[in-house]
């Protein structure tokens, strides 16, 4: 679980994605991070997709780093698996970066119904995920230090915020690749 939040961290702050307000495994479901965006960016292809890439960077890191990936990344509806999923979906179909039919917007209140009847709107999604997780993994092998080095802090105070959280940002951005 360490591993896979620090992914998510450091993949956030290579990528200059909000501003992280907390990272933490004392939560129910694990672990989690919370962040803020500090100035409201364009829903820009390019800014969503850096978002997916995020959204995937945990499962990414424990591949990368553990050679093995938890089943937690995905089964629940506020999975990674799922929000990425979401977010893919809506970019193809309702937010006009549709590879087939861009202008064409196409809500579903049944995404799975529209994917299963649809293999090409399908096909696309997982297009946008899988490029999505190639550059999530190309990240985490990149900062796979600042990654490792996050994780053990975590590990040992479980969750890290305020002033405690911008002391160990800054050490996590000294050993970070550019």
């Amino acid at each position: 679980m360490a591993i896979h939040e620090a992914g998510h961290a450091v993949t956030r702050l290579y990528l200059g994605l909000g501003v992280i307000e907390q990272i933490t495994l004392d939560v129910p479901e694990g672990g989690g991070i919370t962040w803020r965006i500090e100035r409201h960016d364009d829903s820009t292809e390019e800014r969503l997709t850096a978002e997916l890439v995020a959204t995937l960077a945990g499962r990414a890191a424990e591949e990368v780093v553990l050679g093995n990936v938890a089943a937690h990344c995905g089964g629940q509806p506020y999975s990674d698996l799922a929000l990425a999923t979401d977010l893919a979906f809506r970019m193809e179909t309702t937010l006009g970066f549709g590879q087939k039919w861009p202008l064409l917007y196409r809500s579903a209140a049944d995404r799975s119904l529209l994917l299963a009847q649809d293999p090409d709107l399908a096909d696309m999604v997982h297009a946008r995920l899988e490029s999505a997780h190639d550059a999530a993994r190309a990240i985490v092998a990149n900062q796979k230090e600042a990654i490792e080095f996050l994780a053990a802090h975590l590990l040992n105070h479980g969750t890290f915020d305020g002033p405690r959280l911008t002391r160990i940002l800054e050490k996590v951005r000294e050993r970070m690749q550019q």
